[in-house]
């Protein structure tokens, strides 16, 4: 897919010295101008990343229209997907389904804005040539797979997350196993008796209580993306975080988050419980472990909204859409790509020859020598 042309909306971010339109230069944090190469910086802000009460956030959360995100932003929905994102660009097509099909969406003040966001930090050059080196790496991809994918290009995308902070309680029940051994006696197959080491677990009932703090727990926002390849994606490293400043966003689209903050709160608590589930076992302690039950209790719960860069190619093979998504701070690459039926088939086949052949040759060296000619067998004394 070809990258979105620039905007002509006279709001977006012009160049000071030949007022062409800029956009963002990934690892740099500036604006670099296509026309005469002009950069410019952007300005760090003063204020601090806000982590916000969850209790509180209908009231205190900073709320807006798409418009406030960055000069001439504005929201877009794939009719076809129903992706929907925030962008300077002139959007003519989706970049999550590559369906031309995109319509522009009334003004809604009701949205949560970012506080946050992680600046591209590999340019498109570069994640181009780390998706055609994962592309190289597809055995079984169909013949025309890396010359259709690698046409259609790829797109950058601020992805929506949210992160949850936490402070947590949790009192449980289980039982601590404890290994013990013991000598038995027994009838081999001959009927000899023998004797044998047989390992035990002796249960002890407990209880308890154990505190974990979370910081900082990742949940994804999008739905335009598949969830199990952002996960792949992860962990981000948000040391890298900056306060949000709609610079960031020149030259770019940014998607609106689809996973709302009270769903987000329910995935990042089966993200914790796992953790306190290992905390919990370590408590108990002992062999072996069994859990009945866990009352966890989160308290001071605070959120962020951040924005994530990843660069995404969406494709069309026989009427599907596959895609592939590079995270744009650290290089890791994750998608899904179509087989090829024909050449899993010719591997099979392959894989039966070598192990047919292998059979006949352990059957002939099995076979007995023939005896030698009369003419030569020793004579009878």
């Amino acid at each position: 897919m070809d990258a979105l042309p620039a905007a002509t909306d006279h709001t977006s971010y012009k160049c000071p010295r030949c007022d062409a339109a800029q956009i963002l230069a990934p690892g740099a944090e500036a604006l670099t101008c296509g026309f005469c190469g002009a950069t410019t910086p952007i300005a760090p802000v003063a204020q601090a990343i806000v982590e916000h009460d969850f209790a509180e956030a209908r009231a205190r959360v900073r709320r807006g229209p798409a418009s406030e995100l960055a000069k001439g932003a504005r929201e877009v929905q794939c009719r076809h997907c129903g992706a929907r994102s925030v962008t300077t660009l002139q959007a003519q097509r989706c970049p999550f389904c590559d369906e031309p099909l995109v319509v522009e969406l009334a003004a809604n003040a009701d949205t949560i804005l970012p506080d946050a966001v992680v600046p591209f930090a590999i340019a498109k050059v570069d994640g181009d040539r780390l998706y055609r080196a994962w592309l190289q790496s597809r055995w079984f991809a169909p013949r025309d797979l890396k010359q259709r994918a690698q046409h259609d290009g790829l797109d950058g995308i601020y992805v929506p997350y949210w992160t949850y902070d936490s402070a947590s309680v949790t009192r449980y029940s289980g039982a601590r196993g404890e290994h013990y051994w013991e000598t038995e006696r027994y009838l081999d197959s001959q009927r000899r008796q023998q004797t044998r080491r047989v390992r035990h677990t002796r249960w002890h009932s407990t209880r308890g209580s154990v505190s974990v703090r979370f910081d900082d727990v990742q949940v994804c926002a999008s739905r335009g993306l598949p969830r199990q390849r952002m996960v792949e994606l992860e962990p981000w490293d948000l040391g890298g975080l900056r306060p949000f400043d709609g610079a960031y966003l020149a030259g770019f689209v940014a998607e609106r988050y689809q996973v709302d903050l009270e769903d987000g709160w329910g995935q990042a608590q089966q993200i914790m419980e796992g953790r306190i589930t290992s905390v919990v076992r370590r408590d108990i302690g002992g062999d072996e472990q069994r859990i009945h039950t866990m009352d966890v209790h989160h308290s001071g719960v605070t959120f962020k909204h951040v924005l994530l860069p990843v660069w995404v190619s969406s494709f069309r093979y026989h009427d599907e859409v596959f895609r592939v998504v590079v995270n744009a701070q650290t290089g890791e690459v994750a998608g899904d790509r179509p087989w090829s039926v024909w050449k899993i088939v010719l591997f099979v086949l392959m894989i039966v020859a070598v192990v047919a052949a292998i059979v006949v040759a352990i059957q002939w060296a099995r076979q007995p020598e023939p005896p030698p000619p009369a003419e030569y067998a020793p004579a009878r004394g």
